[in-house]
Order: C-alpha cells, then sequence, then structure tokens
C-alpha cells in the first residue's frame, strides 16, 4: 500500500525563469532570503513537485516551485566577502 507521502527524489528540475535547479545550488525566496537547495521531490501519486531549500535565515522550508517566486540570488554577500578576506588577509 503507498503512502500518501511517497516521492522520489529528483536530481535536477527546470524552473521558469530560473533554469535548472539542483541541490546544494543556492536559490532567492522574496521573504526567506538566500537558501540552498537541500532535495527535489516528485510525489509518486499527484505527481506534485516540492523542493526543500535551507534558508540561513529562516531554516528547512519545503516550497512548491510554481508559487514560490525562486530566484537565483543577485549577490552572495558571504561567498564575496570570504573572497576578499582570502585576497586581502581578512578585514582590519
Amino acid at each position: 500500500m503507498d503512502h500518501k507521502l511517497d516521492a522520489n527524489e529528483l536530481d535536477t528540475l527546470d524552473i521558469e525563469g530560473v533554469g535548472e535547479i539542483h541541490p546544494d545550488m543556492e536559490l532567492e525566496h522574496p521573504i526567506f532570503g538566500i537558501g540552498k537547495v537541500e532535495a527535489i521531490y516528485q510525489f509518486i501519486k499527484s505527481g506534485d513537485i516540492t523542493i526543500r531549500i535551507d534558508f540561513e535565515e529562516h531554516g528547512s522550508k519545503a516550497l512548491v516551485p510554481e508559487f514560490a517566486k525562486l530566484s537565483l540570488p543577485k549577490t552572495n554577500s558571504s561567498t564575496k566577502n570570504s573572497i576578499l578576506k582570502i585576497l586581502f588577509g581578512g578585514w582590519k
């Protein structure tokens, strides 16, 4: 007997306006901010797709991609700051 939450994990998913996404990719949400894709699931019975994203300041959320208003991050300040620290030996 199938459980109603049985799902298959997908390797990639194409989101209109964003492109192909995959686990470990960073995405931005208008309310939750920047987060890293943990997994992409397609439910067996319904065919619905959910993306689990771990947001830096809001924790892990399961979102429906067609309603979530996801985008690629405009800038990733933490990565940018890390690169600058490496190049210039840290902040003084």
